[in-house]
């Protein structure tokens, strides 16, 4: 039903429009020249958007890779993304065998076999084991912590570093000044170095 109230809608306002057309007068030259004008730099202002740095930190901290996307480089949500889904695999191979090791552990306490039995491993070998894979789990966990914050942080600067003036016009010349101390308030000539940016 909102199917075919759409398609009535559309095709009614489409017929409208078309009546309206025809008894509107045609533009003349001058307005066709300032909606060209106006239409320039709409496009112009798309193409040379600058991103809001604090827009990029919120999309990457959302959805990692959101932020590299919003600055207008696509090529570097795939690598963050890709950082992030490799160091989660780490962190959920490290914590699969902990809980293996774990499990052995404590079935070898109570004298039963378990996945492990046939390696002969002993209590202090199930232990050292759990201990060491433990401590990997924790250390892929922060480095997935580490790791999303990196990925905040480059949207974050790369969006600050687009709003730079990077232009090959830069160019400086000396002048005289006249300085005042304001300690004394007495003043004198000077040289003052003036920066142009064009």
């Amino acid at each position: 039903m909102k199917a075919l109230f759409i398609v009535v809608l559309t095709v009614f306002s489409s017929s409208l429009f078309a009546q309206q057309k025809d008894t509107l007068p045609a533009a003349t030259p001058p307005q066709e020249k300032v909606q060209m004008i106006f239409m320039d730099s709409v496009k112009l202002a798309r193409k040379n958007r600058l991103p809001v740095p604090k827009k990029a930190l919120l999309y990457s901290l959302v959805l990692p890779g959101a932020g590299q996307v919003y600055n207008g480089r696509w090529w570097k949500a795939p690598i963050a993304v890709g950082a992030l889904g490799g160091i989660a695999y780490v962190f959920y191979s490290n914590n699969d065998l902990y809980q293996r090791l774990k499990t052995a552990l404590e079935l070898e306490l109570q004298d039963k076999t378990h996945e492990f039995t046939s390696f002969n491993l002993g209590v202090n070998g199930l232990r050292s084991n759990r201990d060491s894979y433990d401590k990997n789990r924790q250390a892929s966990l922060a480095g997935i912590v580490a790791v999303y914050g990196l990925v905040a942080i480059e949207a974050f600067v790369d969006a600050h570093l687009q709003n730079f003036d990077i232009s090959e016009d830069l160019s400086w010349r000396i002048k005289p000044t006249f300085q005042t101390d304001p300690r004394s308030g007495m003043g004198g000539p000077g040289i003052g170095i003036v920066f142009l940016v064009r």
